[in-house]
């Protein structure tokens, strides 16, 4: 009742805030900032396409601009890496593998469309189809259509269980976004959706029977599982930047999963709905104040398992998620700031407030460096649907409780030395609070189910980090660019429920499973003539633990790929790309083993 009440006193006082007058306005650069702190905002969402990349080596002439105060962005690879046996999306805090991210921005100029396809070994193949109809100051309309799917055999690591099993993989999402500007706001409508089906093919790792009796550790490796994510969003913006600014928006989220431990039982169903709202008085042109406020709403219906199953206990209560956010900000050419705090809090069993830091410094200190601080922190929801695009393979019984970040600081120096050399040098530390970390089950759940899944652990950590990026690039005919992170973990068993079903004993010494202590990228580019451009990757991934009875090193992923692209003209591009070329037996979570040497061709057409 409690709840209810809360709710109702929030929606009452924000829609009619959003029936203000649309005289009223919120400055175009606040807005960004705003909405780039959380990845549910949808005021003014530009939709994100999913295709093949025009292989062109970064325009040189761009090197010497100051970039934002953001993890250096690298040339992005194409859609083509023969990933499918790990998640299509990356933890982003660790930002590994980066073939594997495969988002691009298709031109507001130029072409109006692609089309993508490319196959491989192993039945690999990936599809990609966008539509730009409508690019005008007034209005914008895309939408798109994604496939990826895989159906070929992995070896296991360890040849005494099985020496290989296929791994299966169907992936289609479609979606599309429209915003139209009035002359006072900015309308923005979209909506997507997601539908995978995939087999838990990774070695089962249980060995310990949940129950005394009637279980035991033989899995389900042959049926498919299905997720479904069907997304709808929208949002309102002011956008004269003399008034007082304003910005609405709402996001709904269903994920739906076919299946929990076994086929016989219905899947989970998650509603994630996100509400915000924002308000800002500038002061003078380069200063404002403003207040934003958001809400976040899960709710749940409860997968089926067997009677009397001990996951009976577990909270699917609604969950309420609060974050008020006042803050200062001023930019200007040399010198960008925002001073703020976090007030948030977590209402399911029981809330309780806590705060962090809302504080972004950026100063240049010659004309071709910069230094910049971040002190941040937040509330991570973890949903289901978010976790699934990390892991698919995770428990499909449990979800994930809320992450808490009491504090996330990041600082560093950036720097363009010539015109053709670019920097980047940084070091950071974060406090969460139930954290997300990975682990193979220890139990076998129930007869013939999916026994082999991953278990999320959600200890307390501190993350110490330190890294360095740097990238050169020769008149857009030679480049490369390395980058690499060490990061060092404290983590702290947090003694409740979910932590001891992952099998993981309070008196072990707790390591942060699944995660690697150091991330290394490495790339070279070159253009010989004209039409053909080579490029060669490497990544590498060391340090990740696993508890297996007790706490071992997993082996260190060391991926080499090759690729060669021909341009004909801006409409046709064709390509080759060989994969996993040191030919190495390797896995991202502990029993689903990465995929073996590949080799992939393409055809990619602008029009």
């Amino acid at each position: 009742m409690k709840m209810n009440k809360i709710y109702t006193l929030f929606i009452s006082f924000i829609f009619p805030l959003t029936g203000v007058s649309v005289s009223a306005q919120q400055p175009e650069n606040n807005k960004e900032e705003v909405e780039k702190n959380t990845e549910q905002e949808s005021i003014s969402r530009q939709m994100t396409l999913e295709r093949e990349y025009d292989p062109t080596i970064m325009d040189a002439s761009k090197i010497n601009t100051l970039p934002k105060v953001r993890e250096m962005i690298v040339q992005k690879r194409p859609i083509v890496y023969s990933d499918y046996a790990i998640p299509l999306h990356l933890d982003n805090e660790i930002n590994a593998l980066p073939s594997g991210i495969f988002m691009t921005a298709i031109e507001r100029y130029a072409n109006i469309g692609y089309l993508h396809f490319a196959a491989g070994t192993l039945m690999n193949f990936t599809g990609d189809f966008g539509y730009h109809p409508l690019s005008t100051e007034r209005d914008d309309l895309r939408m798109y259509f994604s496939h990826r799917s895989t159906n070929g055999n992995v070896k296991f690591l360890d040849d005494n269980y099985l020496y290989k099993r296929k791994a299966k993989l169907n992936n289609n999402a479609g979606g599309l976004d429209f915003r139209h500007t009035f002359d006072n706001l900015t309308l923005s409508l979209g909506g997507s959706i997601d539908y995978s089906m995939f087999n838990y093919y990774g070695q089962p790792a249980n060995n310990i029977p949940l129950a005394s009796s009637g279980v035991s550790s033989t899995t389900n490796d042959s049926i498919n599982q299905a997720n479904l994510t069907v997304n709808v969003h929208a949002g309102i913006a002011s956008n004269i930047k003399e008034k007082l600014g304003y910005h609405f928006g709402i996001d709904y989220t269903n994920f739906n999963q076919k299946y929990s431990l076994a086929t016989e039982y219905k899947g989970i169903t998650e509603n994630f709905t996100g509400l915000n709202l924002g308000l800002n008085s500038p002061v003078e042109n380069d200063q404002c104040f403003g207040i934003d406020l958001k809400l976040n709403i899960l709710n749940y219906t409860a997968p089926e398992l067997p009677s009397g199953f001990v996951a009976d206990s577990i909270n699917f209560d609604n969950r309420y998620e609060l974050t008020f956010n006042p803050y200062y900000k001023l930019d200007k050419e040399f010198l960008k700031i925002i001073l703020g705090i976090n007030l948030m809090t977590v209402f399911q069993d029981e809330g309780a407030f806590f705060f962090s830091p809302n504080i972004k410094l950026d100063v240049p200190f010659s004309p071709s460096s910069m230094f910049y601080v971040g002190l941040g922190g937040g509330i991570e929801s973890n949903t289901m649907s978010s976790m699934a695009r990390i892991n698919r393979y995770i428990n499909p019984a449990f979800p994930p409780d809320v992450s808490k970040s009491w504090i996330d600081g990041l600082l560093g120096i950036r720097s363009s030395i010539s015109s053709d050399f670019w920097i980047d040098i940084f070091g950071g530390y974060k406090y969460t609070e139930s954290d997300v970390f990975f682990n193979p089950s220890m139990y076998a759940w129930i007869n013939d189910g999916f026994n082999n899944v991953s278990m999320i652990f959600q200890p307390n950590s501190q993350r110490l980090q330190i890294g360095a990026s740097l990238k050169y690039d020769y008149r857009n005919l030679f480049g490369f660019y390395v980058n690499g992170t060490y990061h060092h973990y404290t983590v702290e068993f947090v003694d409740k429920w979910k932590n001891r079903e992952t099998g993981i004993p309070n008196s072990t010494e707790t390591k942060p499973y699944g995660k690697p202590a150091a991330v290394l990228n490495a790339g070279i580019n070159v253009k010989p003539i004209v039409p053909l451009i080579l490029n060669l990757d490497y990544s590498m991934l060391s340090g990740m633990y696993v508890y297996y009875g007790d706490n071992s090193i997993m082996k260190s992923i060391n991926d080499l790929h090759f690729r060669g692209s021909w341009k004909f003209n801006n409409t046709f591009v064709v390509y080759a790309q060989f994969n996993n070329l040191l030919f190495q037996k390797q896995e991202m979570y502990y029993g689903y083993p990465l995929q073996p040497f590949t080799a992939m061709a393409g055809l990619n057409i602008n029009f």
